[in-house]
């Protein structure tokens, strides 16, 4: 949101206080409704979330600062090369990849066409299309079945501890993407692995002698022949 404030200050002349506000309200309303099915599409209701955001006085900048957002929020949500390039390698190590995401239909698919995401995995689940979101284990299940894959020789690996990691444990084993160096674990969901960066996996499903930054290793993922 850096930028958006920098470009109401610099493009359009915006009060410092004016753009912090609006930046920040809009960031706001948009976590708390990502998508509103009401409006024919996403990009109308967060043209409509910018036009509130930025009031009266501002509100004509609604569909010119939405663009710059959109542009630049996929610009950071965007797969870096080695992470394209680990995926590869899983498909190539013959692992079955399954991208199982929470959200409203319209939004997570918005996400994984703009950044062809789809190209890298064998099946992708939005919650939004099914009865079920993560943690709920059926939603799990559901990739495994679809990938005929038997639940005890899946992994699940994510970066939210009450969602990837709780839900799951119904697995064969979990792993954690550390989001900071300071974030712990509660016991009730602690995963097998932990690891700092989503690069390192592929040593880690390898079972390198030394895989990089592992915090927790244990041989729950030895017999783990597919993931999910």
């Amino acid at each position: 949101m850096w930028k958006v404030y920098q470009s109401l200050r610099e493009q359009y002349n915006v009060p410092h206080d004016k753009a912090h506000d609006c930046t920040k309200k809009f960031l706001h309303a948009f976590r708390k409704c990502p998508d509103n099915k009401d409006c024919p599409s996403l990009d109308e209701w967060r043209r409509l979330l910018w036009a509130e955001a930025l009031g009266n006085d501002y509100r004509h900048l609604a569909g010119a600062i939405y663009r710059q957002w959109l542009t630049l929020r996929y610009q950071y949500l965007a797969l870096t090369p080695q992470v394209q390039q680990m995926l590869v390698t899983l498909r190539e190590m013959r692992f079955r990849l399954a991208l199982i995401t929470n959200g409203s239909s319209r939004a997570q698919w918005e996400k994984v066409q703009l950044l062809q995401v789809q190209r890298f995995f064998d099946l992708v689940l939005v919650s939004g299309d099914l009865p079920w979101e993560k943690p709920n284990a059926n939603i799990f299940l559901q990739a495994c079945s679809i990938l005929q894959v038997k639940p005890e020789t899946a992994i699940m690996i994510g970066d939210k501890i009450e969602t990837d990691i709780l839900g799951g444990q119904i697995l064969a084993a979990t792993i954690w993407i550390r989001p900071s160096d300071t974030a712990t674990a509660p016991p009730q969901a602690s995963p097998d692995f932990t690891l700092s960066d989503v690069t390192h996996l592929s040593k880690v499903l390898n079972m390198a002698p030394s895989p990089p930054d592992l915090d927790d290793c244990n041989s729950n993922i030895s017999n783990a022949s597919d993931g999910s």
